[in-house]
Formats: C-alpha cells, sequence, structure tokens
C-alpha cells in the first residue's frame, strides 16, 4: 500500500508543470464527511441481507486540478476519513480508517463571483481497522473506486475561493464474508466537502 502511495505522489508531482501550463490550476484543501449506505454501516460486513444502520465518517480531502483547455482539465484527488463501528454482541467499538485516491476529468462553468463544477473520478479505497474484528471479520480491504459529482466556488479574490459545497455518490464492491471472499457486494456512498481553493 505504501508503494502505491509513494507511485501516486510521485505521478503527480512529475505532471504539476504539465498542468500549470495553462496559468490556471487549483488547488483544494478541506473538510470531508463521508456517509456509506446502510447495510455497510456500523456492522461493515456489507452483506446481500444486512441492514446496519448508515454510518457517517469524518475527516479530511485534497485534489489538485490543472486545466488543460479553458473549462476542460484533469483532477487529482486524496481524502481520509475515520470513524468506529460497532463489534458483534456488543463488544464495544472499532477504529475504522478509509483512504481513497482517484484521478478523472473536470469541466468548470465560470461566472464574475462563482463557478461550478462537475467531475468523474477513478482510483481505488483502502479501507483498515486499528483493533479487533467487527462482526467476526475484519474488514480491511482495498477496492476500486469510481464516482460522480460537482460542486460550487465562491470567489474571495482572483487568488482565493471558497468551496461552499461538494457532494459525490460513490461506489465500490466490497468482499462479503471477510477478506479474500470471492463474493462482493456493490456499496453506495455520498461525500460533501467544503473548505478553500488556492488558484495559481
Amino acid at each position: 500500500m505504501r508503494r502505491v502511495r509513494l507511485l501516486v505522489l510521485l505521478v503527480v508531482a512529475f505532471n504539476l508543470p504539465t498542468l500549470g501550463q495553462s496559468g490556471n490550476s487549483e488547488l483544494f484543501g478541506g473538510y470531508s464527511l463521508e456517509r456509506i449506505a446502510s447495510g455497510c454501516g456500523t456492522d461493515y460486513r456489507c452483506g446481500f441481507n444486512d441492514t446496519g444502520a448508515t454510518t457517517n465518517l469524518n475527516g479530511w480531502i485534497t485534489s489538485i486540478t490543472g486545466y488543460v483547455h479553458k473549462s476542460l482539465g484533469l483532477s487529482a484527488q486524496f481524502s481520509g476519513n475515520y470513524g468506529s463501528a460497532g463489534v458483534a454482541s456488543g463488544g464495544g467499538l472499532s477504529s475504522v480508517h478509509r483512504y481513497a485516491y482517484q484521478f478523472g476529468p473536470v469541466y468548470t462553468f465560470r461566472w464574475q463571483r462563482a463557478s461550478a463544477f462537475t467531475h468523474a473520478l477513478f482510483g481505488a479505497v483502502s479501507q483498515g481497522v486499528s483493533q479487533g474484528t467487527i462482526n467476526g471479520i475484519a474488514p480491511s480491504y482495498t477496492a476500486f473506486l469510481w464516482s460522480v459529482g460537482g460542486g460550487l466556488d465562491l470567489k474571495v479574490s482572483n487568488s482565493l475561493s471558497v468551496r461552499a459545497a461538494q457532494i459525490d455518490y460513490a461506489r465500490h464492491n466490497v468482499p462479503v464474508g471477510g477478506v479474500g471472499s470471492p463474493s462482493t457486494s456493490p456499496t453506495n456512498g455520498f461525500r460533501y466537502s467544503a473548505g478553500v481553493v488556492l488558484k495559481f
């Protein structure tokens, strides 16, 4: 996993000069709330018959976007979300962490004091637990992740904007019955993000 993260960071670093050639690049950073649908909630089993509660995970998000042709750009997004999940039979809580990295196209609509964008991102999500198992399984896995969404930026100055909202629908497949299981269950999720956008 460390090798994958290092590779991603190297790819982004070497492409920063290319992204910035248009003179219109953005760096976003802020708060992230990930909401995982019921069935993959507090028990994290994500089975076909599970009805676990919806789970909310708080964390951070950052992305860099370079516009290669007018309003069309390429974006790299990274996020980390954290929370607690219940262990079977009232055995307490286990700390869950999820990291995602995605890449894809973005298109932006610009006005004088605001801009709105839409994007489609593709990558992977890596989930793990800090202790114990949840309902008898270890909910640690890495899976392909795709998401679609968009957001609204409010202009403060030529180099600074506030991202009032970014909302993404995300989907990935989770192993059913534990790590290494050949069966998977599709999992839906939503992410709300807000923060600051620096333009350079």
